[in-house]
């Protein structure tokens, strides 16, 4: 039984992806799963897509890796993501943007079924409140489900059957570095956060460890240059707020 790496929302932060990936060399995990937004936001795209593409085991489409491959994706977004897509279009050459366009939507890894925000309807939606949540527990069809997006770390639970009815649904935010146990009798959606852009206001990159023998989800904080990263955002010129973001954690 697998100890899977889940890793999300990278976001081209080179200096985080580098501290959570010897951050997880120590882990003894048989598998590596991002869940989406390899760039978008941070100055490294090129190199944080080769990277990923060479440690992870499978690799998820997130919506700003959609929309560099896709300019009306981008169209969707705020100004300064919309800024930060056209200096990603720039900076990573074609090969790159081709390599993006091959991810899927999702994946499966045993009883475990990866997205990058949501299992529902809408592909992109956010998991913040249990009507979100009923959604995409609706469109999951395996006892574990992974998703990021948000960039905070949570876990949702459902009784299975019972998606319709919110008060069945729990969301448990999730700090520390405790082992969570995951209910057998119940379907669970867990977030690993987001490697680098979190916004729990905890700056450290944030990914998570699923262990399938012991049954448990655990959350694990890394802590990186976040200074070097905004002197390369400001050079780039990105906006101020892209690395401004990065010291606070939100």
């Amino acid at each position: 039984m697998p100890r899977i790496a889940l890793i999300s929302d990278i976001h081209a932060n080179l200096e985080a992806f580098d501290a959570v990936l010897r951050d997880i060399a120590g882990c003894a995990v048989d598998q590596v799963v991002c869940l989406g937004d390899i760039v978008g936001y941070g100055p490294d795209p090129v190199r944080c897509v080769e990277l990923a593409f060479t440690v992870c085991d499978k690799i998820i489409l997130g919506n700003h890796d959609e929309a560099v491959v896709n300019e009306a994706m981008s169209r969707r977004f705020n100004q300064r993501a919309q800024v930060s897509i056209q200096i990603t279009r720039q900076l990573l050459p074609d090969e790159h943007v081709n390599l993006l366009a091959t991810l899927p939507d999702m994946a499966k890894v045993e009883d475990l079924t990866a997205a990058h925000a949501s299992f529902g309807p809408h592909q992109y939606e956010y998991l913040y409140c249990t009507e979100s949540a009923s959604r995409s527990f609706f469109g999951l069809r395996t006892r574990l489900g992974a998703v990021g997006h948000t960039h905070v770390p949570s876990m949702f639970t459902s009784l299975e059957g019972a998606h319709d009815i919110l008060n069945q649904i729990e969301i448990l935010p999730l700090a520390g570095s405790v082992a969570m146990p995951l209910p057998e009798d119940r379907q669970t959606i867990i977030n690993p956060g987001s490697v680098g852009q979190p916004r729990d206001r905890n700056p450290d990159a944030s990914w998570g460890l699923l262990d399938t023998e012991s049954n448990t989800f655990q959350i694990k904080r890394v802590a990186y240059d976040i200074d070097s990263v905004g002197d390369k955002i400001a050079r780039l010129g990105l906006p101020d707020f892209l690395g401004e973001r990065l010291r606070v954690g939100a």
